[in-house]
């Protein structure tokens, strides 16, 4: 027995939105009598942290403080549109749409407060809820005073209402050429691995991952995202029986058992790097970072199992009977020219959902034909 230490690298591309474009989304803000503000989106937040981000958006592009802001989008069937909470387009369609919004009250804003001021709203500035002259910064009003004078004095709302997508495009008939994406985002992973030739265990000790994610809106939630990401594509890669053909349910796993997804426990030493290279369509220059997030470790940690120990491990996730299996393959004579495959050398299989060790990792029960 030996262990067996090896490195892969991947890359990958992403892109941002649906493919082809023609994923609308919408959105509507309003400024209350006291300066606050509603903000009114389909988008739909399961855990990847969009009313934040959203939330900062609109924030910063009326120039109010984020606490001001409220984002509502409960109920899908009086919001506006959103074509979606999927295909990594929350930050930058959804968060578009709500950039214009906000550009747009911003703008009925400063309207009315340049009535107030006696100035052209051309010459206004508006941060942390005070609007003020530009080059005369003792001329200031508050946004609550503005909004509270179109309420009460002059009848009027103060509201936004904005709106994007990516427009639908069709490949070129004879040369099938498009501009298929609104922006691509890229990353790379690199696997450390150690590989256990009488087991087959693959056990990945380091993940380094880099990510151009456009700008980082909001630093936390990107780590967050990559962190996630590097925990499911472990699963992916070396546990979970995920089937491929999604929606059929050829290769699906006998039970819930065999998805085994990793925990804390499980996880190498992770080092993450956010490069920003923002984009010049996206909100304040961000591209996506939700589900490429997971796609680089497994043809990564493939690599490395092949640097590790020579094989190629063809079939996810690379439980230690592939493993085994493909060393076996290696390990097999020729005969004219081929290799000769013995069946009682393949049939090592796993007969039962692989088990948590009291010490932390998952053993796999095996069987010999």
């Amino acid at each position: 027995m030996a262990l067996h230490r090896g490195r892969g690298i991947a890359t990958i591309e992403y892109p941002t939105g649906m493919n082809q474009g023609g994923d609308p989304s919408q959105a509507w803000i309003k400024i209350k009598p006291d300066g606050h503000v509603d903000v009114f989106s389909g988008t739909v937040d399961v855990g990847q942290g969009s009313k934040t981000v959203h939330t900062q958006i609109a924030a910063d592009m009326i120039g109010v403080p984020y606490e001001w802001v409220t984002m509502s989008n409960a109920d899908t069937d009086t919001s506006p549109v959103s074509f979606g909470t999927f295909a990594s387009r929350g930050t930058f369609i959804d968060g578009n749409a709500i950039a214009v919004a906000a550009y747009r009250a911003r703008g009925r804003l400063l309207e009315l407060a340049g009535r107030m001021l006696e100035v052209d709203p051309a010459d206004l500035d508006i941060a942390e809820g005070e609007v003020t002259v530009r080059g005369a910064h003792e001329k200031t009003v508050s946004v609550a005073d503005v909004a509270a004078t179109a309420s009460w004095q002059y009848g009027e709302m103060i509201v936004g209402s904005g709106a994007w997508m990516f427009p639908h495009v069709e490949p070129d008939k004879e040369t099938g050429e498009c501009e298929p994406h609104a922006a691509i985002s890229y990353a790379s992973c690199v696997a450390e691995v150690e590989v256990d030739d009488e087991t087959g265990e693959v056990v990945v000790t380091r993940l380094i991952q880099v990510y151009d994610v456009g700008r980082a809106i909001n630093p936390t939630l990107v780590e967050g995202q990559i962190q996630g990401g590097a925990v499911m594509g472990l699963g992916l890669a070396l546990l979970e029986e995920s089937y491929p053909y999604y929606p059929e349910l050829a290769h699906r796993a006998p039970e819930l058992g065999f998805y085994a997804a990793p925990a804390m426990d499980d996880l190498p030493t992770l080092r993450n790097v956010v490069l920003e290279d923002a984009d010049p369509v996206g909100p304040f220059g961000a591209k996506a970072i939700g589900e490429m997030a997971n796609n680089g470790q497994s043809p990564a940690i493939v690599a490395a199992i092949h640097d590790a120990v020579g094989i190629w491990v063809t079939e996810l996730p690379a439980r230690p009977e592939r493993v085994l299996r493909a060393l076996d393959e290696r390990r097999q004579p020729r005969a004219d020219g081929k290799r000769v495959i013995f069946d009682e050398h393949l049939s090592v299989a796993a007969v039962s959902p692989p088990e948590r060790r009291p010490e932390g990792g998952w053993s796999f029960p095996l069987v010999s034909g």
